[in-house]
C-alpha cells in the first residue's frame, strides 16, 4: 500500500476519533469523503526494484480507491472524491465537503490531504522545469514569488454544518466561514 494511503486512512481515523464518532454505527451514514491526493511515486519504486505489481499494487496505490476505501470500510453513503489539483488540493478537497454539506448532499464529511513522496522523482522533475523557489520557500501572491518548496505531509478534519453539531452536541474547533 502506498504510504499516502496508509497515512490518511490512520489520519481519518484519528479525525472520527477526536470528533467523537469512531467507534459509533457510521454505517449508512450520509458521509461523504473528500480526498486531497496526487499520484504518487511508490508504484514505479516498487517497479523498479521487481516487486510484483499485482491487483493489490493497483488497490493499494490508485488515489480513487483511497477515498473510496474509507466509505467501503465504514460502509459511507455519500460521496467518495479524490482531487488533484496540485498544491491546492486538499483546500479544494475541504471546498467541496463544504460545497456537499451546504447542498444537503452530506450530513458529515471527511476532507483533508495527503502527499508523501517516497522517492526523489518529483524533486528532480520540479528543478528541470525551473519550478522550485531557490531558497525552499514558497512566497504566494507575492512580488518576490520564484517558485515553490516541496512538502509532505497529511492532514484530516471532520466538518458539519455547525446548527447540526451544535444540535447534535459536538466539539467545534473551528468555522468555516467561506470557501
Amino acid at each position: 500500500m502506498d504510504p499516502q494511503q496508509r497515512l490518511f486512512l490512520e489520519e481519518a481515523w484519528h479525525a472520527l476519533e477526536d470528533a467523537g464518532y469512531a467507534g459509533r454505527d457510521l454505517t449508512e451514514t450520509s458521509c461523504g469523503v473528500f480526498v486531497g491526493v496526487g499520484p504518487g511515486d511508490y508504484l514505479s519504486d516498487q517497479a523498479r526494484d521487481d516487486i510484483d505489481l499485482d491487483g493489490y499494487a493497483l488497490m493499494g496505490s490508485s488515489a480513487s480507491i483511497l477515498a473510496a476505501r474509507i466509505s467501503y470500510f465504514l460502509n459511507l453513503k455519500g460521496p467518495s472524491i479524490a482531487i488533484d489539483t496540485a498544491c491546492s488540493s486538499s483546500l479544494v478537497a475541504i471546498h467541496a465537503a463544504c460545497q456537499s454539506l451546504l447542498s444537503g448532499e452530506s450530513r458529515l464529511a471527511v476532507a483533508g490531504g495527503v502527499h508523501i513522496g517516497t522517492t526523489p522523482q518529483m524533486h528532480i522533475m520540479a528543478s528541470k522545469a525551473s519550478m522550485l523557489a531557490p531558497d525552499g520557500q514558497c512566497k504566494t501572491f507575492d512580488n518576490r514569488a520564484d517558485g515553490f518548496g516541496l512538502g509532505e505531509g497529511v492532514g484530516v478534519i471532520i466538518l458539519k454544518r455547525l446548527s447540526d453539531a451544535r444540535r447534535d452536541g459536538d466539539r467545534v474547533y473551528g468555522v468555516v466561514k467561506g470557501s
